[in-house]
């Protein structure tokens, strides 16, 4: 039990004690044949407030688990990629981590006009979430996202957090107005620096792909080419039977 428990449960206990006592200080005398009814309404009210004080407490150091369950899908999947139970539970974490810093940001952006410009222009949510996508596709390249998932994305949240409190200042100082411009100087660059994550993270697709074209090409190429060589060389056979 926590410090705060155990002085809630001891504060309750003494509310009901003071309460049982002062209602039989008034019960006594009335058995005797005298009135005390004051003490017997001063003692249910202690018994009331007890009974009130645990009910309005609330329990604490409770936090829940972000982390969804697993499905026998995903979990037969993952296992597919080579992955043991403790790298599923670690990946899956770190997931759920990121999409509550992500979801942060989104709402924070809405709490200010510059900010949604420069999601606008950069991206900021949308590059965001199209990497944590990106990391679920591929979870056995998650080292390659460690500068997005504890660096970039962390301190972009952060800075637009300390952004808004600022910009909240009743009063603004010309020093509060070159730092609001300079925290939106580097979030943008964050924003940037995020695409740039986005971009290495997925290139071997993108090089994959580029493969795949190539191969497609010019597989259709020769495709063409025989097709075209086919009635030549029957003309040619005409000629010769002459």
């Amino acid at each position: 039990m926590s410090r705060k428990d155990h002085f809630g449960s001891g504060t309750r206990g003494i509310l009901m004690l003071l309460g049982v006592f002062i209602m039989l200080g008034g019960v006594v005398p009335m058995c005797a044949g005298g009135r005390h009814n004051t003490l017997l309404g001063i003692g249910a009210v202690f018994i009331i407030m007890a009974f009130l004080f645990r009910k309005k407490r609330k329990p604490t150091n409770v936090s829940p688990n972000p982390t969804p369950p697993l499905s026998k899908k995903m979990q037969a999947h993952y296992h597919e990629l080579g992955m043991q139970d403790e790298d599923i539970a670690f990946f899956r974490a770190q997931m759920a981590e990121a999409k509550e810093k992500i979801d942060h940001l989104q709402a924070s952006i809405e709490k200010s006009p510059k900010l949604k410009a420069v999601d606008l222009n950069y991206g900021m949510v949308r590059v965001s979430q199209a990497m944590f996508q990106a990391i679920v596709d591929d979870p056995m390249n998650l080292s390659s996202a460690g500068d997005f998932l504890y660096r970039h994305l962390p301190n972009l949240v952060n800075l637009t957090d300390k952004y808004i409190e600022i910009s909240h200042h009743e009063v603004k100082t010309k020093d509060t107005w070159t730092v609001l411009a300079k925290s939106i100087e580097v979030i943008t660059q964050l924003s940037q620096t995020i695409q740039d994550d986005y971009t290495a993270f997925v290139h071997s697709d993108i090089t994959d792909m580029d493969a795949e074209i190539q191969t497609a090409t010019k597989n259709i190429h020769d495709h063409d080419q025989s097709d075209e060589a086919v009635p030549h060389e029957s003309a040619e056979g005409k000629d010769q039977t002459k």
